[in-house]
């Protein structure tokens, strides 16, 4: 795609969104694997397990899925979906408390953990804020995570620029959750850019779902790129390539 088109496709957004995780942080530290992050957040609220136990209860669990004998994702979206993932995690931990009361609180406890920056999400606020974009966080996520938000970014970004699906109870790659995070900007769907580290629940579903008029996919482990994207859908390596669209 020409430098021109994409010029003529972005320069007339007024509002830049973001997701949170993967996108704008991380959270316990960068080589940190998805298992060895379950682990810690368990941990954390007394269950006693190791790394290699989670991932033998996950390793059984996505098996199970594989066969049939359980539907789910390992990676959902949905707060009901993740709970109902700690609460399968936790009976094959032979953990005594799977109720969803526990579950709900390891849930919340994730927005809590320790989160960084990426080195590149400050210049890069920074450069669009100089340029008057309004600036937003549209996240799926607890809501205990708005003030881990608040913590690194509050500067910046005003909490009422900050959407979370367990606040308005709906989820992406749905469109309302799209259209009430660009409501609370002030702004038209059309009118916004969504940056997200999943090409299909962030950058896709914010055009194909939530009328936006252009997703960003931060790919920062540079994947082989899918040979069929929507044409105002864009792959960046580093947050500060976003400056090059705009």
């Amino acid at each position: 795609m020409s430098s021109s088109r994409k010029a003529r496709q972005t320069g007339r957004f007024t509002a830049v969104l973001f997701d949170w995780d993967f996108t704008l942080a991380y959270s316990l530290g960068l080589n940190v694997s998805h298992i060895a992050r379950t682990t810690k957040l368990f941990q954390n609220y007394g269950v006693v397990c190791t790394v290699e136990e989670v991932a033998a209860a996950q390793a059984s669990l996505e098996a199970d899925m594989a066969s049939g004998k359980m539907t789910g994702s390992l990676r959902p979206q949905k707060k009901r979906e993740i709970i109902r993932l700690y609460r399968e995690l936790l009976r094959r931990l032979n953990h005594p408390n799977d109720s969803y009361e526990f579950a709900y609180e390891v849930y919340s406890g994730y927005g809590l953990l320790p989160h960084f920056l990426f080195d590149d999400v400050l210049p890069t606020l920074h450069a669009l804020q100089a340029r008057n974009f309004k600036l937003g966080v549209l996240s799926n996520h607890s809501s205990s995570v708005r003030s881990t938000i608040e913590k690194h970014l509050g500067h910046i970004i005003p909490q009422s620029h900050v959407t979370i699906s367990e606040v308005v109870g709906v989820h992406k790659p749905g469109k309302t959750i799209f259209q009430r995070a660009a409501s609370k900007l002030g702004e038209k769907p059309a009118d916004c850019l969504y940056v997200g580290d999943n090409l299909a629940v962030d950058a896709k579903a914010a055009v194909l779902s939530g009328g936006y008029g252009c997703g960003v996919w931060i790919d920062r482990y540079e994947r082989p790129l899918p040979e069929s994207i929507p044409h105002n859908v864009h792959r960046i390596t580093n947050l500060t390539q976003l400056i090059l669209l705009l």
